[in-house]
C-alpha cells in the first residue's frame, strides 16, 4: 500500500516536459536515483547542479591575469635573482651588440 502512494505522490511523479527535455536515457537514470533516495526529481537535480557547479570549479582553476605584470611573473616564476640577472644581462648585451652592427653598416 505505501509504494502505491509512493507512485501516486505529485511531489515524486516527473513531469512529461521534464522527461523530454532530459531524455529517455537520463529521465530513467533520474527516476531510479529517485526510486532509491525517496527525494523528488526537483531536489535531486538541484544536489547534482550543485556538485556539478563544484567540481567544475575545481578542476578549472581560474585563468591567470593576462596582464604584462602576471606574465612577467608566470615567467619568472621558478627562476632565482642570480639566474634572472644573468640571463637579462646577456639579453641586453645582445641587443646592444645587434644596435651597433646595424649602425656600422
Amino acid at each position: 500500500m505505501s509504494e502505491q502512494k509512493a507512485k501516486t505522490d505529485p511531489g515524486r511523479l516527473m513531469s512529461p516536459q521534464l522527461a523530454r527535455g532530459l531524455g529517455a536515457r537520463r529521465s530513467a537514470r533520474l527516476r531510479a536515483v529517485m526510486r532509491l533516495t525517496g527525494l523528488p526529481a526537483e531536489p535531486l537535480l538541484d544536489l547534482a547542479l550543485e556538485m556539478l557547479d563544484i567540481s567544475s570549479r575545481k578542476l578549472a582553476p581560474p585563468p591567470i591575469q593576462r596582464t604584462a605584470l602576471g606574465l612577467g611573473a608566470a615567467r619568472w616564476r621558478n627562476v632565482s635573482a642570480e639566474e634572472r640577472s644573468r640571463i637579462l644581462r646577456q639579453v641586453v648585451q645582445a641587443r646592444w651588440a645587434k644596435n651597433s652592427r646595424r649602425g656600422t653598416k
